[in-house]
């Protein structure tokens, strides 16, 4: 056959490949997977009308889990290579099996490539959006390693939902049944009883697999006796999966289930290599983190100077980050939109080549950073002292990627830090044209903390502009209301803790609400503000105190309901509910020994010193160009010609110093919070969604994580339990001699001899 002869009969093959999978013919576009084999069960069959999908479906009852191994696992935290290493993995036979770092580097050339060819298609013509940048190495690694096991999870699914709902192969079940009308093939199937699985152990689906379910239940629709299909989730699905679902008429049910993958410990065993245990084997020796977790005293691969590293949170000098979800989820976000757009695509490209695009889809459903808070914390203790931590977030509502996570923890937890280290007298700003000199505590104008509390008060005038701007409703009505020939305002407003409401049950503490409050007061500023006036000196004292009423009721309200809910005031908000967990440190430790008790005080913050560059003389000369030039010019013609309206004066501050707090009794926990102790708890492990809120729990150690979790040693593995068990034997043996030789000895029958 010539080489025209062969192309023409490639091109008819492809022609009709393609064409089968649309027309419903059995085609090659959709491969047979392996089956998962199937056990028999002794029991009777379950009631199918029990099953989900039966007309009276039982309760999939509580969450349980189910393990699964990832060969890549072991390749977390690996450094970036050079690109000597790159070049000659790419050339190892081990570059095309996954769970190798051949494997790893081959996949990452492969992904720079094409984001170079991307870039290059751009500026030949430059046409729409410019594409986005690589990837991170680490962010990237963080999406590969575990797209190499989804195969391995979803079948570890599919087999925990026959063990655990019974359907056995001798009760008619089926594992990958195809059916050939819709070229689909199903996870379990009974044919007898008409009941169709698709098991996803992730939220999201497919949409080209879910075209062929909803050609498939259309046609039953039609029947006698339909076939059902129904989908079983190990999560709930994330929202745009319900919509989907819902729209092609598909029911689902979810097995609650959490994965847990179990690591190799090391690269897969190849079969065809000689030198199986060659130092190259697997990758760079000593790059990753040990046991999974963050080393304590240095960062892991690319940690900021500071010393923490990417995915660290609350963890103090001395001790180790153990695997949870929330450095997990916090290290996987994008740093900026853009990057979480890219990282959203690799995975989509990595999990589609896995063979289960549907793990794609983020877990959560997205997490709204911005909105991150500590919300619980429990001092305790695994063979040496350890923290467990609990952040609670909003859910994001669209399908944007979630981005942020890294810097949202890290403010939250470096200012945790900042409180514990620092004197309460240092928390407080202030911002006062007249008291340049009086800004800041000097070692709190080194970190974030002490910057979000000077922006959150320079913020706060910007919002007081904002809301009595006259060419607003509310702000014409404001200063239409005002007394005085000027209608002049001038007053001392600062931002206060509100009243904390926690529950302390003496080893854990949640926080329920943390408020914050704004205070006001009239008080006459010296320095000239907008056109040179000084403040409201010149204004009769009835005018002021009418004009301090009037906005103390109408404007005050405005203000604090913006610190505590506007987008601006978050990070404000965020090291609040830090500074709450922190005092809980505080006072604990004056009884008793603590995590954080060796930091208490000690003044040292050179470790959490600020992530951003920034002075506090800085912010000030921004609030007193704002003083001075005003936030707004208005003119307006009036019977008395123009009148400018510039004459407010605010300044004031932030006081953290001391805060209060209500400590609610076990029983109104119990009644108002009844499921916030299981979710506190459950979100270590596994992001937990509690309505429109998101859960993510960590935990720290003072010993490596393996060592600290580790279970106990049997006796029976120790010389030892074997000397002192055979000890009482010997015993009763020698003393049991002795009696029996003395009786013997002097028996009326027996003479000594």
């Amino acid at each position: 056959m010539d080489g025209r002869r062969r192309v023409r009969t490639l091109l008819v093959a492809v022609t009709l490949a393609a064409l089968c999978g649309p027309l419903g013919w059995a085609g090659p576009g959709v491969a047979a997977p392996k089956p998962v084999p199937l056990p028999s069960f002794d029991e009777p069959a379950p009631d199918p009308e029990t099953l989900p999908g039966g007309s009276r479906p039982a309760s999939m009852g509580k969450k349980q889990t189910y393990e699964y191994k990832n060969p890549a696992e072991w390749l977390r935290g690996r450094a970036e290579p050079k690109a000597h290493e790159v070049a000659a993995a790419v050339l190892d036979k081990r570059a095309t099996i996954s769970g190798f770092w051949q494997h790893t580097l081959k996949r990452r050339q492969d992904y720079q490539r094409d984001k170079a060819k991307e870039l290059n298609k751009y500026l030949d013509n430059p046409v729409g959006d410019r594409p986005s940048p690589v990837a991170p190495w680490d962010k990237w690694l963080r999406r590969y390693v575990p797209n190499q096991g989804n195969d391995n999870q979803g079948k570890a699914f599919v087999q925990h939902v026959v063990e655990r709902l019974k359907l056995g192969a001798n009760h008619g079940w089926q594992t990958e049944l195809n059916v050939p009308e819709v070229n689909r093939y199903y996870d379990l199937a009974n044919v007898k009883l008409g009941l169709y699985y698709e098991l996803k152990s992730g939220s999201g689906i497919s949409e080209k697999e879910l075209a062929r379910d909803k050609a498939f239940v259309e046609a039953e629709r039609e029947k006698a006796d339909p076939r059902r299909l129904v989908y079983l989730f190990a999560i709930p699905p994330s929202t745009k999966s319900k919509r989907l679902l819902k729209e092609a008429g598909i029911g689902y049910v979810v097995v609650p289930a959490q994965k847990k993958v179990i690591n190799p410990g090391g690269p897969p065993h190849d079969p065809n290599d000689q030198f199986p245990n060659r130092p190259d084997d697997g990758g760079p020796d000593g790059n990753g983190p040990d046991d999974g977790g963050t080393p304590k005293n240095g960062p892991q691969g690319g940690g900021p100077q500071s010393g923490a590293a990417a995915d660290d949170v609350l963890r103090a000098p001395d001790q180790y980050q153990a695997p949870a979800a929330a450095p997990a989820e916090i290290a996987d976000s994008g740093d900026t939109p853009e990057q979480a757009a890219e990282l959203r695509q690799v995975d989509k490209q990595l999990a589609a080549e896995s063979g289960h695009p549907e793990l794609a889809q983020d877990d959560l459903g997205g997490v709204d950073f911005s909105t991150l808070e500590l919300r619980y914390v429990s001092d305790t203790y695994h063979n040496g002292s350890g923290v467990q931590y609990a952040f609670k977030a909003d859910a994001l509502t669209t399908d944007e990627p979630s981005f942020g996570g890294r810097r949202a923890a890290r403010l939250a937890s470096d200012s945790f830090f900042v409180w514990l280290a620092l004197p309460p007298s240092a928390f407080t700003v202030n911002l006062n044209p007249d008291e340049p000199d009086r800004i800041i505590d000097k070692k709190f104008g080194s970190t974030d903390a002490g910057r979000v509390l000077l922006e959150a008060d320079l913020a706060m005038k910007k919002s007081v502009a904002k809301f009595i701007h006259p060419n607003t409703p509310g702000g014409r009505k404001f200063w239409d209301s005002l007394r005085g020939e000027t209608k002049c305002v001038s007053m001392r407003q600062w931002i206060v803790p509100g009243t904390a409401t926690v529950r302390d049950n003496d080893d854990e503490l949640y926080i329920l609400d943390a408020p914050l409050q704004v205070k006001m007061e009239s008080e006459v500023i010296k320095t000239p503000g907008v056109v040179g006036d000084k403040g409201c000196g010149q204004q009769d004292e009835a005018s002021t105190r009418h004009n301090e009423s009037l906005y103390r009721t109408t404007i005050l309200p405005l203000v604090q309901n913006a610190v505590n809910s506007a987008p601006e005031y978050a990070d404000l908000r965020r090291v609040y509910a830090s500074r709450v967990a922190a005092e809980w440190f505080r006072e604990r430790s004056t009884t008793k020994h603590t995590a954080y008790s060796d930091l208490i005080g000690k003044g040292d913050i050179s470790r959490w010193a600020s992530q951003e560059k920034w002075t506090p003389r800085e912010v000030f000369d921004r609030y007193v160009q704002s003083y001075r030039n005003g936030e707004f010019k208005v003119k307006r013609t009036t019977t008395k010609g123009n009148v400018i309206y510039t004459n407010t004066y605010v300044y004031g501050g932030v006081d953290f110093t001391r805060i209060s707090q209500n400590r609610l009794s076990t029983a109104r926990f119990v009644k108002e919070h009844a499921a916030l102790k299981a979710t506190a708890h459950n979100a270590l492990n596994v992001p937990i969604t509690e309505g429109s809120d998101v859960w993510l729990g960590g935990q720290t150690t003072a010993v490596p994580y393996a060592e600290a979790f580790a279970s106990p040693e049997p006796a029976t593995s120790k010389r030892l339990f074997y000397v002192l068990g055979a000890a009482p034997l010997a015993a009763w043996l020698v003393t049991g001699g002795v009696l029996w030789w003395r009786r013997r000895t002097y028996s009326p029958t027996g003479a000594a001899q």
